[in-house]
Protein backbone atom coordinates (compact mmCIF):
# COMPACT_ATOMS: atom_id res chain seq x y z
CA UNK A 1 0.00 0.00 0.00
CA UNK A 2 2.80 2.06 -0.39
CA UNK A 3 5.18 3.68 1.93
CA UNK A 4 4.18 5.23 5.55
CA UNK A 5 4.44 8.49 6.92
CA UNK A 6 7.43 8.92 9.34
CA UNK A 7 6.87 7.44 12.73
CA UNK A 8 4.25 5.71 11.28
CA UNK A 9 3.43 1.77 10.40
CA UNK A 10 1.75 0.74 7.39
CA UNK A 11 -2.03 -0.78 7.27
CA UNK A 12 -0.48 -3.65 6.12
CA UNK A 13 2.11 -4.15 8.81
CA UNK A 14 -0.73 -3.60 11.79
CA UNK A 15 -2.63 -6.43 10.31
CA UNK A 16 0.64 -8.19 10.43
CA UNK A 17 1.44 -7.70 13.98
CA UNK A 18 -2.45 -8.09 15.09
CA UNK A 19 -2.38 -11.55 13.41
CA UNK A 20 0.77 -12.76 14.77
CA UNK A 21 -0.55 -11.90 18.52
CA UNK A 22 -3.52 -13.69 18.04
CA UNK A 23 -4.47 -17.07 19.30
CA UNK A 24 -7.40 -19.02 18.92
CA UNK A 25 -9.55 -19.36 22.41
CA UNK A 26 -11.11 -22.08 24.56
CA UNK A 27 -13.68 -24.04 23.11
CA UNK A 28 -17.09 -25.34 25.05
CA UNK A 29 -19.96 -27.26 24.72
CA UNK A 30 -23.41 -25.46 23.70
CA UNK A 31 -26.45 -26.60 22.89
CA UNK A 32 -27.30 -26.81 18.83
CA UNK A 33 -30.63 -24.18 19.18
CA UNK A 34 -27.52 -21.82 21.15
CA UNK A 35 -24.96 -22.45 17.74
CA UNK A 36 -26.78 -19.94 15.95
CA UNK A 37 -23.46 -17.13 14.74
CA UNK A 38 -20.81 -19.43 16.91
CA UNK A 39 -17.77 -21.03 15.13
CA UNK A 40 -17.32 -24.51 15.05
CA UNK A 41 -13.96 -25.89 16.89
CA UNK A 42 -14.17 -29.30 16.22
CA UNK A 43 -14.89 -31.28 12.44
CA UNK A 44 -19.04 -32.49 13.00
CA UNK A 45 -18.50 -36.49 12.00
CA UNK A 46 -21.69 -38.07 10.81
CA UNK A 47 -23.20 -40.47 13.54
CA UNK A 48 -25.99 -42.02 11.22
CA UNK A 49 -25.92 -42.93 7.44
CA UNK A 50 -27.64 -40.61 5.74
CA UNK A 51 -30.22 -41.40 4.57
CA UNK A 52 -30.48 -44.03 7.24
CA UNK A 53 -32.18 -46.54 4.66
CA UNK A 54 -32.73 -46.83 1.00
CA UNK A 55 -35.02 -44.31 0.68
CA UNK A 56 -37.68 -43.40 -2.53
CA UNK A 57 -36.95 -39.93 -4.06
CA UNK A 58 -40.14 -39.73 -6.20
CA UNK A 59 -44.06 -41.02 -5.46
CA UNK A 60 -44.85 -44.33 -7.85
CA UNK A 61 -44.16 -47.81 -7.05
CA UNK A 62 -41.35 -49.69 -5.71
CA UNK A 63 -40.30 -52.11 -8.36
CA UNK A 64 -37.82 -55.02 -8.95
CA UNK A 65 -36.31 -53.60 -12.24
CA UNK A 66 -36.10 -56.79 -14.33
CA UNK A 67 -39.84 -56.83 -14.23
CA UNK A 68 -39.33 -53.99 -16.25
CA UNK A 69 -37.66 -54.71 -19.01
CA UNK A 70 -40.86 -55.96 -21.13
CA UNK A 71 -42.43 -52.25 -20.30
CA UNK A 72 -45.13 -51.49 -20.91
CA UNK A 73 -45.83 -54.74 -18.20
CA UNK A 74 -48.21 -55.34 -15.95
CA UNK A 75 -47.40 -56.03 -12.14
CA UNK A 76 -49.72 -56.79 -9.05
CA UNK A 77 -49.43 -54.45 -6.19
CA UNK A 78 -49.13 -56.11 -2.97
CA UNK A 79 -48.78 -52.93 -0.45
CA UNK A 80 -47.76 -49.79 0.02
CA UNK A 81 -44.66 -48.11 1.69
CA UNK A 82 -45.32 -44.50 3.42
CA UNK A 83 -42.63 -42.12 4.88
CA UNK A 84 -41.97 -42.87 8.52
CA UNK A 85 -44.36 -46.01 8.94
CA UNK A 86 -42.41 -48.65 6.33
CA UNK A 87 -43.67 -51.13 4.01
CA UNK A 88 -47.24 -52.61 4.76
CA UNK A 89 -48.76 -55.22 3.01
CA UNK A 90 -52.42 -54.85 1.84
CA UNK A 91 -55.38 -56.78 2.88
CA UNK A 92 -55.26 -60.31 1.47
CA UNK A 93 -51.20 -60.75 0.83
CA UNK A 94 -49.14 -62.50 3.94
CA UNK A 95 -45.90 -63.18 5.01
CA UNK A 96 -43.24 -60.67 4.60
CA UNK A 97 -43.09 -57.32 2.94
CA UNK A 98 -41.11 -58.07 0.13
CA UNK A 99 -41.15 -57.63 -3.52
CA UNK A 100 -41.09 -60.45 -5.54
CA UNK A 101 -41.51 -61.45 -9.58
CA UNK A 102 -44.38 -59.57 -10.83
CA UNK A 103 -44.95 -57.52 -7.99
CA UNK A 104 -44.64 -53.52 -6.71
CA UNK A 105 -46.18 -51.43 -3.89
CA UNK A 106 -47.06 -48.48 -4.11
CA UNK A 107 -44.56 -45.69 -2.03
CA UNK A 108 -44.39 -42.25 -1.19
CA UNK A 109 -41.03 -40.11 -1.37
CA UNK A 110 -38.95 -40.41 1.73
CA UNK A 111 -40.59 -43.85 2.26
CA UNK A 112 -37.97 -47.00 2.52
CA UNK A 113 -37.71 -49.24 -0.15
CA UNK A 114 -39.47 -52.43 0.80
CA UNK A 115 -36.80 -55.73 0.38
CA UNK A 116 -36.53 -57.22 -3.02
CA UNK A 117 -36.77 -54.13 -4.46
CA UNK A 118 -33.96 -51.78 -5.97
CA UNK A 119 -35.62 -48.75 -7.96
CA UNK A 120 -39.02 -46.68 -8.10
CA UNK A 121 -41.15 -46.12 -11.23
CA UNK A 122 -42.66 -42.48 -10.81
CA UNK A 123 -46.33 -42.34 -10.80
CA UNK A 124 -46.69 -40.50 -13.75
CA UNK A 125 -45.14 -43.22 -15.91
CA UNK A 126 -47.87 -45.17 -14.69
CA UNK A 127 -51.53 -46.10 -15.18
CA UNK A 128 -53.77 -47.54 -12.27
CA UNK A 129 -55.89 -50.52 -13.56
CA UNK A 130 -58.40 -51.74 -10.41
CA UNK A 131 -58.33 -55.08 -9.16
CA UNK A 132 -54.80 -54.34 -7.69
CA UNK A 133 -52.57 -53.56 -10.64
CA UNK A 134 -50.59 -51.37 -12.10
CA UNK A 135 -49.59 -50.55 -15.64
CA UNK A 136 -46.06 -49.52 -16.00
CA UNK A 137 -45.47 -47.67 -19.50
CA UNK A 138 -41.67 -47.29 -18.98
CA UNK A 139 -38.78 -49.67 -18.00
CA UNK A 140 -36.17 -48.22 -15.16
CA UNK A 141 -32.18 -49.38 -14.40
CA UNK A 142 -31.66 -50.32 -10.63
CA UNK A 143 -31.09 -47.52 -8.43
CA UNK A 144 -33.83 -45.51 -10.17
CA UNK A 145 -35.53 -42.92 -8.07
CA UNK A 146 -33.81 -44.20 -4.92
CA UNK A 147 -31.00 -42.55 -2.79
CA UNK A 148 -29.06 -45.62 -1.41
CA UNK A 149 -27.98 -46.12 2.05
CA UNK A 150 -24.98 -43.64 3.17
CA UNK A 151 -25.09 -41.90 0.06
CA UNK A 152 -25.70 -38.71 0.60
CA UNK A 153 -22.67 -39.25 4.09
CA UNK A 154 -22.23 -42.34 5.56
CA UNK A 155 -21.23 -42.77 9.09
CA UNK A 156 -18.16 -41.56 10.25
CA UNK A 157 -17.81 -38.93 7.17
CA UNK A 158 -17.24 -35.23 7.94
CA UNK A 159 -20.37 -32.83 7.51
CA UNK A 160 -19.15 -29.84 8.58
CA UNK A 161 -15.36 -29.09 8.63
CA UNK A 162 -13.79 -26.63 11.38
CA UNK A 163 -13.92 -23.81 11.98
CA UNK A 164 -17.04 -22.33 10.29
CA UNK A 165 -19.45 -19.71 11.24
CA UNK A 166 -22.59 -22.09 12.14
CA UNK A 167 -26.10 -20.27 10.42
CA UNK A 168 -29.55 -21.80 9.34
CA UNK A 169 -27.78 -24.39 6.62
CA UNK A 170 -25.37 -25.83 9.37
CA UNK A 171 -28.19 -25.44 12.22
CA UNK A 172 -30.14 -27.94 9.45
CA UNK A 173 -27.14 -30.14 9.38
CA UNK A 174 -26.90 -30.53 13.00
CA UNK A 175 -30.55 -31.43 13.53
CA UNK A 176 -30.65 -33.57 10.75
CA UNK A 177 -28.04 -35.96 12.14
CA UNK A 178 -29.37 -35.73 15.75
CA UNK A 179 -26.95 -33.25 17.21
CA UNK A 180 -27.82 -31.77 20.46
CA UNK A 181 -24.49 -30.31 21.32
CA UNK A 182 -21.75 -28.41 19.31
CA UNK A 183 -18.47 -27.66 20.28
CA UNK A 184 -17.53 -24.09 18.88
CA UNK A 185 -15.01 -21.55 19.88
CA UNK A 186 -15.93 -19.54 23.18
CA UNK A 187 -17.12 -16.08 22.43
CA UNK A 188 -14.58 -13.87 23.88
CA UNK A 189 -14.35 -11.50 26.60
CA UNK A 190 -14.27 -7.88 25.51
CA UNK A 191 -14.39 -4.34 27.99
CA UNK A 192 -14.42 -1.51 26.43
CA UNK A 193 -13.30 2.07 28.17
CA UNK A 194 -14.99 5.71 26.82
CA UNK A 195 -12.80 7.86 28.66
CA UNK A 196 -12.57 12.34 27.84
CA UNK A 197 -13.89 14.90 29.91
CA UNK A 198 -16.49 16.04 26.97
CA UNK A 199 -18.45 13.37 26.95
CA UNK A 200 -21.53 13.34 28.65
CA UNK A 201 -23.97 10.10 29.00
CA UNK A 202 -27.54 10.21 26.74
CA UNK A 203 -29.43 11.55 29.22
CA UNK A 204 -27.95 13.12 31.43
CA UNK A 205 -27.12 17.16 31.84
CA UNK A 206 -24.89 18.33 28.96
CA UNK A 207 -22.63 20.91 29.40
CA UNK A 208 -21.71 23.96 27.18
CA UNK A 209 -18.78 22.89 26.55
CA UNK A 210 -19.71 18.93 26.03
CA UNK A 211 -20.43 15.95 23.20
CA UNK A 212 -22.98 13.15 23.72
CA UNK A 213 -21.45 9.81 24.01
CA UNK A 214 -21.46 8.04 20.47
CA UNK A 215 -18.35 5.67 20.79
CA UNK A 216 -19.78 3.33 23.73
CA UNK A 217 -23.27 2.97 22.33
CA UNK A 218 -21.09 1.93 18.88
CA UNK A 219 -18.80 0.04 20.50
CA UNK A 220 -21.65 -2.37 22.55
CA UNK A 221 -23.25 -2.61 18.97
CA UNK A 222 -20.13 -3.29 17.21
CA UNK A 223 -19.24 -5.95 19.62
CA UNK A 224 -22.31 -7.87 19.52
CA UNK A 225 -22.61 -7.80 15.79
CA UNK A 226 -19.53 -9.68 15.51
CA UNK A 227 -20.12 -11.90 18.26
CA UNK A 228 -18.66 -11.16 21.31
CA UNK A 229 -20.62 -8.70 23.42
CA UNK A 230 -18.78 -6.22 25.51
CA UNK A 231 -19.14 -8.16 29.06
CA UNK A 232 -18.61 -4.30 30.51
CA UNK A 233 -18.68 -0.76 29.29
CA UNK A 234 -17.40 1.51 31.42
CA UNK A 235 -16.11 6.04 30.99
CA UNK A 236 -13.69 7.89 32.77
CA UNK A 237 -12.72 11.48 32.93
CA UNK A 238 -8.99 12.85 31.88
CA UNK A 239 -7.86 11.87 35.06
CA UNK A 240 -4.93 9.42 36.14
CA UNK A 241 -6.46 7.58 39.18
CA UNK A 242 -9.59 7.09 37.03
CA UNK A 243 -8.39 6.25 33.89
CA UNK A 244 -5.89 3.64 36.31
CA UNK A 245 -9.33 1.93 38.07
CA UNK A 246 -11.22 2.00 34.85
CA UNK A 247 -8.51 0.76 32.43
CA UNK A 248 -7.10 -2.33 35.31
CA UNK A 249 -10.99 -3.22 35.69
CA UNK A 250 -11.57 -3.70 31.68
CA UNK A 251 -7.90 -6.09 31.60
CA UNK A 252 -10.00 -8.61 32.82
CA UNK A 253 -11.35 -9.11 29.61
CA UNK A 254 -9.71 -11.25 26.53
CA UNK A 255 -10.12 -7.93 24.74
CA UNK A 256 -10.14 -4.47 25.98
CA UNK A 257 -10.71 -1.32 24.19
CA UNK A 258 -10.37 2.23 24.90
CA UNK A 259 -11.52 5.19 23.14
CA UNK A 260 -10.05 8.75 23.09
CA UNK A 261 -6.99 9.43 25.12
CA UNK A 262 -4.58 8.58 22.49
CA UNK A 263 -2.64 10.90 20.85
CA UNK A 264 -0.24 13.49 21.94
CA UNK A 265 -2.33 16.03 24.08
CA UNK A 266 -1.04 16.97 27.29
CA UNK A 267 -5.01 14.79 28.40
CA UNK A 268 -3.97 12.03 26.37
CA UNK A 269 -3.45 10.17 29.17
CA UNK A 270 -4.49 6.55 28.32
CA UNK A 271 -1.73 5.06 26.85
CA UNK A 272 0.80 5.91 29.63
CA UNK A 273 -1.57 4.64 32.01
CA UNK A 274 -2.13 1.20 30.22
CA UNK A 275 1.80 1.24 30.38
CA UNK A 276 1.86 1.50 34.21
CA UNK A 277 -0.40 -1.71 33.90
CA UNK A 278 1.53 -3.89 31.96
CA UNK A 279 0.76 -3.28 28.67
CA UNK A 280 3.37 -3.56 26.00
CA UNK A 281 2.41 -1.99 22.67
CA UNK A 282 3.08 -3.18 19.34
CA UNK A 283 2.02 -0.46 17.58
CA UNK A 284 1.22 3.21 18.42
CA UNK A 285 0.24 5.07 15.21
CA UNK A 286 -0.95 4.10 11.96
CA UNK A 287 -0.55 5.27 8.36
CA UNK A 288 -4.16 5.62 8.03
CA UNK A 289 -7.48 8.13 7.82
CA UNK A 290 -9.61 8.44 10.54
CA UNK A 291 -7.57 6.47 12.87
CA UNK A 292 -3.78 7.61 12.84
CA UNK A 293 -3.82 7.27 16.72
CA UNK A 294 -4.78 3.95 16.85
CA UNK A 295 -2.19 1.60 19.22
CA UNK A 296 -2.00 -1.96 19.56
CA UNK A 297 -0.79 -3.86 22.49
CA UNK A 298 -0.22 -7.06 24.59
CA UNK A 299 -1.82 -6.80 28.68
CA UNK A 300 0.21 -8.70 31.36
CA UNK A 301 -1.94 -11.81 30.91
CA UNK A 302 -1.78 -12.22 27.55
CA UNK A 303 -4.70 -9.64 26.82
CA UNK A 304 -5.04 -7.67 23.50
CA UNK A 305 -5.49 -4.15 23.73
CA UNK A 306 -6.86 -1.13 21.28
CA UNK A 307 -6.56 2.11 22.14
CA UNK A 308 -8.44 3.63 19.33
CA UNK A 309 -9.15 7.52 18.48
CA UNK A 310 -12.13 9.45 20.36
CA UNK A 311 -13.61 10.78 17.36
CA UNK A 312 -17.16 8.43 16.13
CA UNK A 313 -15.96 7.63 12.64
CA UNK A 314 -12.53 7.21 13.84
CA UNK A 315 -13.34 4.89 16.42
CA UNK A 316 -16.22 2.60 14.12
CA UNK A 317 -13.36 2.11 11.38
CA UNK A 318 -10.54 1.30 13.61
CA UNK A 319 -12.98 -1.43 15.53
CA UNK A 320 -13.36 -3.00 11.67
CA UNK A 321 -10.13 -2.68 10.41
CA UNK A 322 -8.39 -3.73 13.41
CA UNK A 323 -10.55 -4.94 16.03
CA UNK A 324 -13.07 -7.22 14.62
CA UNK A 325 -9.76 -9.33 12.52
CA UNK A 326 -8.99 -9.90 16.59
CA UNK A 327 -12.38 -11.25 16.97
CA UNK A 328 -12.30 -13.48 14.32
CA UNK A 329 -9.12 -14.97 15.18
CA UNK A 330 -9.98 -15.36 18.82
CA UNK A 331 -12.67 -17.77 17.46
CA UNK A 332 -10.73 -19.62 14.95
CA UNK A 333 -11.15 -17.57 11.86
CA UNK A 334 -8.46 -15.92 9.97
CA UNK A 335 -7.74 -12.80 11.70
CA UNK A 336 -8.21 -10.64 8.37
CA UNK A 337 -10.40 -7.41 8.32
CA UNK A 338 -14.08 -8.97 6.33
CA UNK A 339 -13.16 -6.99 3.26
CA UNK A 340 -15.29 -7.56 -0.29
CA UNK A 341 -14.16 -6.57 -3.82
CA UNK A 342 -16.22 -3.54 -5.57
CA UNK A 343 -16.03 -0.74 -8.20
CA UNK A 344 -16.67 3.03 -7.47
CA UNK A 345 -19.83 4.11 -8.18
CA UNK A 346 -20.89 7.63 -9.85
CA UNK A 347 -18.96 10.04 -9.15
CA UNK A 348 -16.03 7.98 -8.20
CA UNK A 349 -13.51 9.17 -5.51
CA UNK A 350 -11.57 12.68 -5.65
CA UNK A 351 -8.12 13.35 -5.29
CA UNK A 352 -7.01 12.75 -1.20
CA UNK A 353 -5.49 16.43 0.46
CA UNK A 354 -4.08 14.27 2.45
CA UNK A 355 -2.23 11.14 1.07
CA UNK A 356 -2.53 8.76 3.53
CA UNK A 357 -4.86 5.95 2.67
CA UNK A 358 -8.41 7.10 3.49
CA UNK A 359 -11.55 5.01 4.51
CA UNK A 360 -14.24 6.83 3.10
CA UNK A 361 -17.79 6.17 4.07
CA UNK A 362 -20.24 4.48 1.22
CA UNK A 363 -22.96 2.73 0.43
CA UNK A 364 -22.23 -0.63 -0.44
CA UNK A 365 -25.01 -2.15 -3.11
CA UNK A 366 -24.69 -5.24 -4.89
CA UNK A 367 -26.44 -6.35 -7.77
CA UNK A 368 -28.23 -9.57 -8.92
CA UNK A 369 -25.16 -11.04 -10.51
CA UNK A 370 -23.43 -10.35 -6.90
CA UNK A 371 -20.95 -7.90 -8.10
CA UNK A 372 -20.79 -5.02 -5.50
CA UNK A 373 -20.75 -0.93 -6.23
CA UNK A 374 -19.88 1.57 -3.98
CA UNK A 375 -20.87 5.40 -3.57
CA UNK A 376 -19.56 7.50 -1.06
CA UNK A 377 -21.90 9.77 1.23
CA UNK A 378 -21.79 13.21 1.62
CA UNK A 379 -19.14 12.81 4.72
CA UNK A 380 -17.48 15.84 6.48
CA UNK A 381 -14.97 13.96 8.76
CA UNK A 382 -14.07 12.14 11.44
CA UNK A 383 -16.39 13.79 13.63
CA UNK A 384 -19.33 13.39 11.17
CA UNK A 385 -20.99 10.33 12.49
CA UNK A 386 -24.35 11.13 10.32
CA UNK A 387 -22.30 11.13 7.26
CA UNK A 388 -21.19 7.20 8.03
CA UNK A 389 -24.41 6.67 9.27
CA UNK A 390 -25.75 7.16 5.71
CA UNK A 391 -23.90 4.14 4.00
CA UNK A 392 -23.51 0.92 5.06
CA UNK A 393 -19.74 0.73 4.48
CA UNK A 394 -16.12 1.75 4.07
CA UNK A 395 -14.15 2.55 0.93
CA UNK A 396 -10.25 2.13 1.80
CA UNK A 397 -8.92 4.53 -0.67
CA UNK A 398 -5.44 3.72 -0.98
CA UNK A 399 -2.31 5.67 -0.11
CA UNK A 400 -1.54 8.67 -2.66
CA UNK A 401 -2.78 12.04 -4.34
CA UNK A 402 -4.52 10.72 -7.61
CA UNK A 403 -8.29 10.71 -8.11
CA UNK A 404 -10.26 7.23 -8.53
CA UNK A 405 -12.73 7.28 -11.69
CA UNK A 406 -16.03 5.85 -11.43
CA UNK A 407 -15.48 1.95 -12.52
CA UNK A 408 -12.58 2.24 -10.30
CA UNK A 409 -11.66 -1.63 -8.50
CA UNK A 410 -11.45 -1.05 -4.63
CA UNK A 411 -11.98 -2.87 -1.66
CA UNK A 412 -14.41 -2.47 0.63
CA UNK A 413 -15.60 -2.61 4.95
CA UNK A 414 -19.15 -3.74 5.40
CA UNK A 415 -21.60 -3.51 8.17
CA UNK A 416 -22.17 -5.82 9.91
CA UNK A 417 -18.68 -7.13 10.13
CA UNK A 418 -19.90 -10.79 11.38
CA UNK A 419 -17.77 -12.80 8.23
Amino acid sequence: MGGAAPGLISLDEAWRRIAAAVTAGPACLVSRSAALGRVLAEPLVARLDHPPFDRAMMDGYAVRAADTRAAPCELRIIGESLAGHGPVLAAGNSGAARIGPGEAMIINTGAALPDGADAVVQVERTRAMGGGRVWIETAVDAGRSVAARGSIRAAGETLLAAPARIGAAQIAALASDGVAEICVFAEPRLSAVITGDELAAIGSAIGSNQIHDANGPALAALARECGAPLASLASARDDVEELRQALQQALNADIAIVSGGMSKGTRDLAPGVLETLGVRWEFHGVDMRPGRPTAFGRGPSGQLVFGLPGNPVSCLVCFLAFVAPAIRGRVGLPPQPAWRAARLGEGGLPALRDPRPAFIPAVIEVNAEGEATALPTDWRGSGDPFGAAAGNGFVLQPRGDAALPAGSPVRVLGLPCVG
